[in-house]
């Protein structure tokens, strides 16, 4: 009873809110499409597995030919919060990318993804020159291991 009177009282209460406020509002709840993400794996073990998380694939309309990834690595059968970032933010290359994959299939989780969202948008601040410059054109694990070297 009390949550019948919660939603007539409270949709009663927005819409004289609106009224007062000269407004009309339009409620439309639509459920979150999760990101369109996909993992490739990167090295597999028995004991690790690396992988790349891509967020966002190349888009003609933003002039952007790059895939924008982070890198994982976790030890296997181990809990899913057990996990290392090799790389909240890398950009590389078609070509850098299918280097990097192997054909195997291991299991793999999804982080989330504030860490690359900040960068992601700190690349994209930077002028054209300094952004085509961290560009992965290798292979992943090598523009990594050249990073931390």
């Amino acid at each position: 009873m009390a949550s019948a009177w919660m939603r007539t009282g409270l949709g009663a209460v927005v819409t004289a809110v609106a009224a007062l406020l000269g407004g009309t509002i339009l409620a439309h709840a639509e459920a979150a499409k999760p990101p369109a993400v996909s993992t490739v794996i990167l090295s597999l073990s028995p004991r690790t597995v690396r992988w790349a998380t891509i967020y966002k694939v190349p888009d003609p309309a933003d002039h952007d030919p790059y895939y924008h990834l982070e890198v994982i690595e976790k030890e296997r059968h181990t809990p899913p919060w057990q996990f290392k970032r090799l790389a909240a933010y890398l950009v590389v290359t078609a070509e850098a990318l299918d280097r990097s994959r192997l054909k195997r299939k291991a299991k793999t989780y999804f982080y989330k993804d504030i860490e690359f969202r900040i960068a992601d948008k700190a690349w994209r601040q930077q002028s054209p020159a300094q952004r085509e410059a961290v560009v992965c054109r290798t292979a992943i694990l090598e523009c990594i291991k050249s990073d931390t070297e």
